[in-house]
């Protein structure tokens, strides 16, 4: 009997979804990357517009591809002390870091929000995109990253170690 398939949630499923973004923004920037040389050496043009898309594209790729990272734990992780710890402290050191990345993305949330309220119109160089819509990927990921670390947070903290027993 073939076992059901886990059950992901919605903030599993945004999460998978801006992993599809991300892939469509790193073939946007190779693309751009790729334009800016060909104007460049044989047109002998540059186009600010371009370099800043591409600027665009990857802040987007980055901070889109964060909760996914974290939730399937392909995110930087330094293991020395967790590799070493029984399953309990294992589990109480993971609750632990889920916290504090939700911690840390409130932090980044609220201070961008207030460097937002004074520059947000404030536009971009080359394209006069505002900054409000040039960083929205960044936001957008960061809260992804909040939800998916609360997520992860009750989840380990509810979860029962080996043998029923805490």
């Amino acid at each position: 009997m073939a076992q059901p398939a886990p059950r992901v949630s919605l903030i599993g499923k945004t999460a998978q979804a801006c992993k599809y973004v991300s892939l469509v923004c790193l073939a946007v920037i190779a693309t751009l990357i790729f334009v800016q040389i060909l104007l460049r050496d044989f047109a002998s043009m540059a186009f600010a517009g371009i370099e800043e898309l591409a600027r665009f594209a990857h802040i987007n790729l980055v901070f889109l591809l964060l909760p996914l990272l974290f939730r399937e734990g392909l995110h930087v992780n330094i293991d020395l002390l967790t590799q070493h710890a029984g399953p309990r402290l294992k589990r109480i050191l993971d609750a632990l870091a889920a916290l504090l990345t939700a911690v840390y993305c409130l932090f980044f949330l609220v201070s961008e929000y207030q460097f937002m309220a004074k520059n947000g119109s404030v536009p971009s160089p080359g394209l006069g995109i505002p900054n409000i819509v040039f960083f929205a990927g960044a936001y957008l990921g960061m809260t992804l990253l909040l939800l998916t670390a609360a997520e992860k947070f009750v989840h380990t903290a509810k979860r029962q170690p080996e043998g029923g027993r805490q």
